[in-house]
This record gives C-alpha cells, sequence and structure tokens, in this order.
C-alpha cells in the first residue's frame, strides 16, 4: 500500500496539529483529539489513508480486512473496528465515506477538519517518513526487528514523533506549553519524549537560559532534534522557545 504512493513522505498540512488564528494565537487542530480520545489506531489509520491518497481525485479504495491487516489486526475480527475508526474520523471532518460495490471509498477532505475538499498541499505542511510504515527498530547486530516503527510506537510516543516534525532542529518547547498548542497534556509529552529518546529516534539536549528571577539566575532548557530515519530537519531553530 505505501510503496504503491510512489513517494517517500506523505505531505500533511500544518493546520492538522495547530492552527493559527489570524490574530498570532495558536490552538491545537484535530490532531489533538485522537490523542485525548486514546485513539492510536485511529490514527494510524488517518496516516497511512493521507499515505495512500496520491493522486486526484484523493479517494482510495479497499476492503476493511486489507486496512485491519495493515494496521496489525486480525482481517476479520478488525473489520468493525476499522468501520468504527472511518466513523470516528467522519465525526471529526477529515474523511467522507461511501460503499463502492463491496468496498469502502474513502476520500480525505482538508486536514484541518473544515470539512473543506482535500487537495495536495503545496506550502505550509510537514512531511511524515515512509520509514514510519516500512522501517523499524534494530537489533544488537544492527539488523531490522520484525515490527515497523507503527506497530512499535506506542500514542505518546506517536504524538511527539508527529509534533516534532512540526518543528526545526533543535527546537525548545517548554511542557507547558503543550496543552494549549497542541491539546497534549504535558506528561504525555514527557512519556513520549523519553520513549523516543529510548528508541533512538529523538535527541535532547539540555543548555542554560538566563532567567534573572529563577533561584540559580538561570533555568534548563531542553531542546529536540529527530534522529534518523524521521531527521533531523536540516534547519535549526534558532530562538529560544521556537516550538511551533
Amino acid at each position: 500500500m505505501v510503496e504503491r504512493a510512489g513517494r517517500d513522505a506523505v505531505p500533511v498540512r500544518r493546520e492538522f496539529v495547530q492552527i493559527h488564528e489570524e490574530d498570532g494565537t495558536r490552538r491545537p487542530g484535530p490532531f489533538h483529539l485522537f490523542i485525548s480520545a486514546n485513539d492510536r489506531f485511529g490514527l494510524l489509520l488517518y496516516l497511512l489513508l493521507l499515505t495512500c491518497a496520491s493522486k486526484a481525485p484523493w479517494d482510495v479504495r479497499h476492503h476493511a480486512g486489507v486496512w485491519a491487516r495493515a494496521l496489525g489486526a486480525d482481517s476479520d475480527a478488525g473489520r468493525p473496528r476499522v468501520s468504527k475508526a472511518w466513523a470516528r474520523l467522519e465525526d471529526r471532518r477529515l474523511v467522507t465515506k461511501e460503499r463502492s460495490k463491496r468496498l469502502a471509498r474513502v476520500t480525505p477532505l482538508q486536514e484541518d477538519g473544515s470539512g473543506s475538499p482535500y487537495t495536495r498541499p503545496t506550502s505550509g505542511f510537514m512531511s511524515i517518513k515512509h520509514a514510519l510504515w516500512l522501517l523499524g527498530p534494530l537489533n544488537e547486530k544492527g539488523r531490522r526487528l520484525g515490527k515497523a516503527w507503527y506497530e512499535v510506537l506506542t500514542l505518546p510516543e506517536l504524538a511527539v514523533l508527529v509534533i516534532a516534525h512540526m518543528n526545526a532542529d533543535e527546537f525548545a518547547l517548554p511542557a507547558e506549553r503543550v496543552p494549549d498548542w497542541y491539546g497534549v497534556s504535558a506528561d504525555t509529552f514527557q512519556r513520549g519524549v523519553r520513549g523516543l529518546e529510548k528508541h533512538g529516534l529523538i535527541a535532547v539536549s539540555r543548555r542554560r537560559k538566563i532567567a534573572p528571577l529563577a533561584p540559580e539566575g538561570y533555568t534548563i532548557e531542553n531542546r529536540y532534534t529527530l534522529r534518523p530515519p524521521f531527521g533531523p530537519m536540516n534547519t535549526k531553530s534558532a530562538a529560544t522557545g521556537a516550538g511551533r
């Protein structure tokens, strides 16, 4: 399914994760609904749909058993799970779904949850590499284990992976900002960072930041950079607190 898309990454509008208002304020995009609902399966299904929707009219037709099997669920028992996930995505105004003979014809909508028709983004997007589906962790001998990253990563880890794609290398993101900007709890963010660190997928550098009112006159600022196969982005965040 992924290889047929003919690319090495899928472009996803940044508004899926964070919406910038005209007055300069930021608010979470539909992405946070997956995290708050603990909807890991729905998030992966949506990202896989965007990956497969590689050309106009952007619709994808597969049997529910194919989607289920692709995401690690039993072909038969997973069918109701897929159908329920599509229903949740419809409720979030991220897809439309109709029957096409014996198959479900699913078409993505605009990633911001507005319900607008989908178009391929040409600017203001992040690129999530197909390594999510095709590669996985290495063993001690440097050989690929049997599972791909989408099968291995927990929902907090997936959340941080997506948020990191929104930002440049060495971005700073104070944990207390995460709920307002992304709709993800600080605890979920920190658990996700620890998990990605353990997998070797994110590097965390800790720097002193001048803070005259702090007891020591400084605070410690964490900066994050994705590591292979997802990063680095080759663009750096120079400004303090530069998380998008």
